[in-house]
């Protein structure tokens, strides 16, 4: 045959393939739901009742040590404490597994594992998400807080979708702060994606973000990607090309990027709005209304208010002018300095401003004639106090600079002030301006340098004012006036001072609704027919008989919001049960968590996916009711040593005969050594979480800066050695392969030493003797006591490390070290 012909027809066969009809396959159907006696867990009736037919005969039940570190790490991401470890092995009651589930699921530290495992569906990466001109390491923050929240209150799953979907257009409860929260931060889902930095095409960018949200949404709440439809018809699944573009209308008809303001120029803002409740947002309209009233009050005494001795401005120059004394000619604009400060236009004043309030800073040059005094002028607006240090020569000046306001910012609130210098030496002359931290930047606009010193009293000084606009002319005020000005002034710092302050945070908003045309091929430029009106997708119509109507004037994400979470569709409840499934035992019933299409993998047990998917319905999707399930069954309570029996029949362990031994993911392994030096402490179930004492954990660290002195680095480097990408993609399944470079990292890099260090400083402090100290750091470290064959082998290791000269806090560090990089540390068993 022909083998370019046989290439040919390759290609052509595919794409003749038929797209599949929803009720053709699994995840497509209706969701049965088989009855199951209520004395019976319906995990163990589904997995035994597939076990039996295999002839499989499960492993036996864990021991209670195996148990509750199994328990906590999967709920919590923390190893037990030794007093929980105490207080479970000593309960052999009927009810003690049960009220330890309870304490674990109730526990603050519940949200921040689980809120993890979310985050990477939602491709949340620390630190990645900044605005330019506001000041915050990470503007993507209080989504990830509101993930953790939602899991710790067990928000309804199909509440906590549509917030992400569509919160922005949902009715908050003025009463509640925390809902209107919700309602802001949640739909950052749609804003944290990958950036397209370097297209230089608008509407290119437009059509790829709206893809990446497409794409991101429909895996994570369908395991579908919908982004396969961009260019043709999905091949093997029922998503035909408009229903992609039906999708595109309704995420283009979302507002993602902020509109720019004409000092930036570099970047696509991503949008921003501020965390205020509806009560918060009507204090700051009062606030900003009293604002206005003062600064008109203040206006219309300007307008009256008298100059005194008006004539003396139109004396002509002397020898003593200013003019006559000046040795240096400075624009703002020239400066060198901070990347963030920019030229502004300000009616036919260019001038030098800023927007971002963390350490600005602009530096001058300038050269002196001659050795002696000298004073600096400048010209600055700023319509807030803006305290700013002057550097000069290296030295800073006790006072600050530019504190007193212009209460504006237009062209006629600059005004001149001058700056005595003091002696200076002839040659250069480097002055810098500098704020603190968090603090805005004024607005510069020129600088001079002049001989001597000024005299603001003086005729001269008058006659380089020349004809005062509004800001200057304060400075020439009969006594009387002034004190009226001096007097609103006063009020108006002081009332500055009480602005609320809110934290910023990414998000969308309902922009101009567009219906998009079909993209041949995705192209950009190459459309066909007319456009698509927006939709829901089409997949469920033999399911779901309600009709989802998007209004002219909606982008049409609530009613998406509304398809999803419909009780018929066939999707939305598989695939969470589903993951919660691959989050405790590591592999979903389900293998390809985000793929349940054609070409992803069949259920192992379909009865019980579905079964559970109709629980979680029936019980207003609450993912705690789902987990308290899979807990308590004597599936999930399984030893993780396989029989030979089970190695034979059940080698994978597809049968769920035994449980799936795993290792950890990044944050647990970094968090149990921490944990181990007591820098968790545990916070009491039900109440709320308070991220102060959490601060150190791996899920805040990496924006945080709380990592031990020195050692930032190495923990992102473990980040990336044990599986954690953060290239900004969704993460369904966390890598667990093993590496040579992992085994090195135990043994070379100095994070796991610092912490051993730490643990060992512990045990000898806390303990005495040598037995006890080997039975606290296992307990701290492995959650079980040692065995007799350990006890001797570390007691012969610390006696052979004493003969060759190492103390004893090097030598517990070495033990600890060890424990640290055994198998039992970082797996869960």
């Amino acid at each position: 045959m022909n083998i370019g012909i046989a290439v040919v027809a390759t290609a052509c066969s595919c794409l003749w393939i038929p797209i599949i009809r929803g009720e053709d396959h699994w995840a497509y159907q209706e969701m049965r739901r088989l009855e199951v006696s209520e004395k019976e867990n319906p995990v163990d009736f589904f997995i035994e009742k597939r076990l039996r037919e295999n002839e499989i005969s499960p492993a036996d039940p864990a021991d209670r040590y195996t148990l509750l570190r199994r328990i906590s790490l999967t709920l919590t991401g923390l190893p037990p404490t030794r007093a929980e470890i105490a207080t479970f092995v000593s309960d052999s009651s009927p009810g003690s597994l049960k009220k330890m589930i309870d304490h674990y699921l109730g526990s603050p530290h519940y949200g921040e594992r689980w809120g993890r495992h979310w985050l990477d569906v939602a491709r949340y990466v620390q630190g990645t998400i900044k605005v330019p001109g506001v000041d915050r390491i990470d503007l993507a923050e209080p989504y990830r807080d509101y993930v953790v929240r939602s899991f710790n209150e067990d928000k309804p799953y199909d509440q906590f979708l549509t917030e992400q979907i569509a919160g922005d257009l949902l009715a908050g409860d003025s009463s509640n702060p925390e809902n209107s929260f919700a309602h802001l931060v949640a739909p950052a889902f749609l804003s944290i994606g990958p950036w397209f930095e370097e297209c230089t095409d608008p509407n290119k960018l437009r059509l790829d973000i709206v893809d990446e949200q497409i794409s991101t949404a429909t895996r994570a709440f369908l395991a579908l990607d919908f982004a396969c439809s961009r260019c043709h018809d999905h091949k093997v699944d029922p998503i035909p090309t408009r229903d992609y573009y039906a999708l595109a209308g309704i995420f283009r008809s979302t507002e993602i990027t902020g509109r720019f303001s004409e000092e930036w120029k570099d970047g696509r803002p991503r949008l921003v709005r501020y965390l205020m409740s509806e009560t918060e947002k009507e204090k700051l309209r009062e606030h900003e209304q009293k604002t206005r009233a003062l600064l008109r009050k203040r206006d219309r005494i300007l307008k009256t208010a008298r100059i005194s001795d008006e004539e003396s401005f139109k004396n002509h120059a002397t020898d003593a002018g200013i003019d006559s004394r000046t040795v240096a000619t400075v624009e703002a604009e020239d400066f060198a300095g901070h990347k963030n400060l920019k030229t502004i236009s300000i009616g036919s004043v260019e001038a030098l401003a800023s927007r971002r309030q963390k350490d600005q800073w602009t530096k001058y040059r300038v050269v002196l004639p001659d050795t002696g005094e000298y004073t600096l002028l400048a010209r600055y607006a700023a319509d807030r106090p803006t305290p700013t240090k002057l550097e000069i020569e290296g030295q800073f000046r006790k006072e600050p600079v530019f504190a007193h306001p212009t209460f504006g910012e237009s062209e006629n609130d600059f005004r001149w002030i001058p700056i005595p210098l003091g002696e200076q030496e002839k040659g250069s002359l480097h002055f810098r301006f500098l704020v603190p931290p968090n603090q805005a930047f004024p607005i510069l606009d020129a600088f001079r340098i002049v001989s001597g010193s000024v005299d603001t009293d003086s005729p001269a000084w008058r006659e380089f004012i020349g004809k005062p606009n509004q800001a200057q002319r304060i400075d020439f005020l009969l006594e009387e006036d002034r004190k009226k000005i001096d007097a609103i002034e006063s009020q108006l710092v002081s009332h500055f001072s009480t602005r609320p302050e809110f934290d910023p945070v990414v998000t969308v908003m309902e922009s101009e609704p567009v219906a998009l045309p079909v993209h041949v091929g995705g192209k950009v430029y190459e459309t066909e027919g007319e456009p698509v009106p927006r939709a829901v997708p089409s997949l469920a119509d033999h399911l779901i008989e309600k009709e989802f109507e998007i209004g002219a004037d909606q982008s049409g994400r609530l009613q998406l919001s509304q398809w999803l979470t419909h009780p018929e569709h066939p999707l939305t409840a598989r695939v969470l049960v589903n993951r919660i499934w691959h989050w405790h035992f590591g592999t979903g019933l389900v293998r390809t968590t985000d793929d349940f299409g054609k070409q992803g993998a069949s259920p192992s047990h379909p009865e019980l996916l579905d079964w559970l998917a109709r629980e979680l319905i029936a019980n207003e999707w609450s993912i705690k009711h789902i987990q308290r399930l899979i807990l308590a069954s004597k599936t999930f309570q399984r030893s993780s040593d396989p029989t030979p029996e089970i190695r034979e029949k059940d080698p994978a362990g597809e049968f769920l005969s035994f449980f799936p031994e795993r290792r950890l993911e990044v944050e647990a392994i970094y968090d149990s050594m921490l944990a181990s030096i007591s820098k968790v402490p545990r916070q009491a179930p039900g109440t709320p979480l308070d991220t102060s004492l959490s601060k150190d954990r791996a899920l805040y660290i990496l924006t945080s800066a709380r990592s031990p002195l020195g050692l930032g680095l190495e923990i992102r480097k473990m980040f990336d050695l044990f599986g954690f990408d953060d290239s900004g993609r969704p993460m369904h399944d966390r890598d667990e392969s093993t590496t040579a470079q992992q085994a090195l990292f135990w043994l070379n890099n100095p994070l796991p030493k610092y912490y051993a260090d730490a643990l060992a400083e512990r045990i000898l402090e806390e303990e005495e003797a040598p037995l006890r100290r080997i039975e606290a750091v296992y307990e701290i470290t492995l959650g079980r006591p040692p065995e007799k064959q350990a006890e001797t082998a570390i007691l012969s290791y610390l006696d052979e490390l004493s003969d060759r000269g190492v103390d004893e806090k090097e030598a517990w560090a070495r033990v600890c070290l060890g424990l640290f990089s055994s198998h039992s540390f970082r797996n869960l068993p």
